[in-house]
């Protein structure tokens, strides 16, 4: 027995819902085989042509069925329609003839909202769905759904996610579309730890959802919760291809110090989503990190060629490039497209009046006064602005400088001195970043531009101190080095720079060896053997420890930079591939019996580093064989030098 035809399109229409349109078009045509003016059926190709795309073929069928029976669902699918192909004013009309129909029908309610908002009336969109909430009842969640994603598209977040948490509590048990919108607000509104908690009581249930498992990895990620994060996005790219799980996977393994893993986890990711300017840029820092200048450079121009990819992913871009040629020693091109920072770094909104960004064209000769003030300001971490204050005495000498730097560099930077030894103090003023600029000040500038600023076109040339106290020969004949094993764990990739205790401990069986931590933060518990351990208030502080010492092993952090800076000897444990100002073409270091490398940065500084990539912490076994063996002839040589 056939049948019957509302059984067929009700069919067709459960289909159409599940998004398979062409097997719900059979059921419409099997019903106007039978009958070529069946109103429904006609209605229902409607919208099978319309989820195809041909919004204009829609028009038609709708308005066939219209003529047949004027139902106010036929007048919803034809507003659609005409909205689609531009006609606002009659899409305007056909949704309200569906709303004087059924003024309590939902979808007409959601299509005048969405009818409106693409015209750009807002507040009629508004109450359009304010209204349909109104209908709907208490217990009505697609409306409340519908008007967070309005207000989310407004920008008005926190409405949003007030609307959409109702909305998912009122809805069926287990709506994956609904929680993934949810928890794609929460974390839009910083609200990282519900959005945790969802994820993770969520995959308690349905432990299948792919998606959810890699939002909670990419969560646990942005929480710096590394190795918690690894399993719930290889879960993710084991269910299927997910361009973005995989990209997020390969941060992971590069913040784990898997660079290898890494590279594969986000050439997968490139080969999903080719033109993700990104994930290029993500996977040239991976290949810089490997020494594949070539390649990584290449990305780098692709992306900024890209007209199609957004302006900070073009900015990052330009800024890895800059560093890529900065490592190769091409300073005036490296320093000039690391300007493109400022695009990836928050406004400056501590200060009032809001200054000018500094030019060359301000600090050339004749422009100006050598009375006008240019402000400027440490962003970086401690280390990088250590090197960089080497940059202000050329600025002092041509304008006064008002230098912004957080209070524990305060005094450190006071003893800020030129390449000759003199005090730049009179030329300086030093304030924290929370204090009012002094009168006089014309214009600011990010520390790390002063090179670009200046016309620094070649790579540095080694000077002595410039900071710090001024150290005294020891003559006596104990043996003091001291020793920092970490950096700041806040830095995603610290586990590539930093060595564990447990191998730091190898330094601890040179004997006749006075160690003494350097290592901030770190109790008697924290250190790999026993030693010194003074304590460490401000920078200054550290640096007068330092003054006392004969040797300073350490990884690359700030202690490096800030013994360097004092003209101290400085042995550098340096990950493979390393940060640009170790490479090999800034080297510039005198022959020297210890380590592979110098620096032009600081002529005392040597560096010890492992020839082979390879994960942590094995990456550093040879490396610490080679710095003890180092430290037993280093510590005989100096002996007999003092003996």
């Amino acid at each position: 027995m056939p049948q019957k035809a509302g059984d067929m399109i009700e069919q067709g229409l459960r289909l159409l819902a599940q998004g398979q349109a062409q097997a719900a078009g059979g059921h419409f045509r099997a019903v106007l085989r039978r009958d070529g003016s069946h109103a429904g059926a006609l209605h229902g190709m409607a919208c099978v042509v319309r989820a195809c795309g041909r919004d204009d073929l829609a028009i038609g069928l709708a308005g066939r069925a219209i003529e047949i029976e004027s139902a106010a669902h036929y007048y919803v699918t034809l507003a659609q329609a005409l909205m689609a192909r531009g006609h606002v004013v009659q899409a305007r009309a056909a949704v309200n003839v569906a709303i004087l129909k059924a003024p309590r029908d939902l979808a007409a309610r959601a299509a005048q909202a969405r009818i409106a908002e693409e015209s750009h009336d807002f507040a009629t969109a508004e109450t359009a769905l304010a209204q349909a909430i109104a209908c709907g009842g208490v217990d009505a969640w697609r409306p409340r759904a519908d008007m967070a994603r309005f207000l989310w598209r407004r920008n008005r977040r926190p409405d949003a996610l007030s609307w959409m948490r109702r909305a998912f509590h009122l809805a069926p048990a287990q709506d994956r579309l609904l929680f993934h919108e949810l928890v794609e607000m929460l974390l839009g509104c910083g609200e990282v730890g519900e959005a945790r908690a969802s994820l993770e009581a969520w995959l308690l249930h349905l432990p299948d959802d792919a998606v959810a498992a890699g939002n909670l990895g990419a969560v646990l990620f942005a929480q710096r919760e590394y190795a918690a994060a690894l399993p719930w996005l290889r879960r993710c790219v084991e269910a299927g291809a997910n361009a973005e799980a995989w990209n997020n996977l390969g941060l992971t393994f590069m913040a784990l110090g898997d660079v290898a893993r890494a590279r594969r986890a986000l050439e997968q990711a490139c080969d999903l989503r080719p033109g993700d300017g990104r994930i290029a840029a993500n996977l040239a820092t991976v290949l810089a990190e490997q020494g594949e200048d070539a390649p990584a450079a290449a990305l780098c121009h692709a992306v900024m060629e890209d007209t199609r990819t957004d302006a900070q992913t073009r900015a990052q871009a330009r800024f890895n490039l800059g560093t890529l040629l900065l490592g190769q020693g091409r300073m005036a091109e490296g320093w000039e497209l690391w300007e493109a920072r400022h695009a990836l770094l928050p406004p400056d909104t501590m200060h009032y009046p809001v200054l000018p960004r500094c030019t060359r064209a301000m600090l050339a000769d004749g422009a100006g006064t050598t009375g006008d003030r240019i402000v400027v300001q440490a962003m970086q971490g401690m280390g990088d602005t250590i090197q960089f204050l080497r940059y202000v005495p050329m600025l002092a000498r041509r304008r006064r400088v008002v230098l912004v730097l957080p209070p524990a560099l305060h005094r450190l930077a006071g003893s800020l001195r030129d390449r000759t030894g003199v005090s730049v103090a009179r030329r300086m003023e030093i304030i924290a970043p929370n204090d009012e600029y002094p009168r006089g000040v014309v214009a600011r500038c990010d520390l790390f531009s002063l090179p670009h600023l200046l016309g620094v076109d070649a790579p540095p040339r080694p000077v002595g101190a410039y900071l710090g106290p001024v150290v005294a020969s020891r003559a006596t004949q104990d043996v003091r080095v001291g020793v920092c094993w970490s950096g700041n764990e806040r830095y995603r990739f610290d586990r590539l720079r930093s060595i564990g205790a447990k191998r730091m401990a190898m330094l601890g069986t040179v004997e006749g060896v006075t160690f003494v931590s350097l290592q901030h933060g770190a109790g008697d518990a924290d250190l790999p053997f026993p030693m010194e351990t003074p304590s460490l208030g401000d920078v200054m502080d550290t640096a007068c420890v330092i003054a006392t010492l004969d040797l300073v092993i350490c990884v690359d952090t700030m202690v490096a930079h800030l013994a360097g800076a004092m003209g101290r000897p400085v042995w550098l444990l340096n990950r493979h591939g390393g940060d640009w100002r170790w490479s090999a073409a800034l080297d510039g270091g005198a022959a020297s019996s210890w380590g592979q490398r110098g620096s032009c940065w600081y002529p005392h500084l040597r560096q010890f580093r492992p020839t082979q990539a390879a994960p942590p912490p094995h990456a550093w076994d040879g490396v610490m064989e080679q710095v003890r063996h180092a430290l037993h002839q280093w510590r005989d040589a100096r002996r007999d030098v003092r003996s």
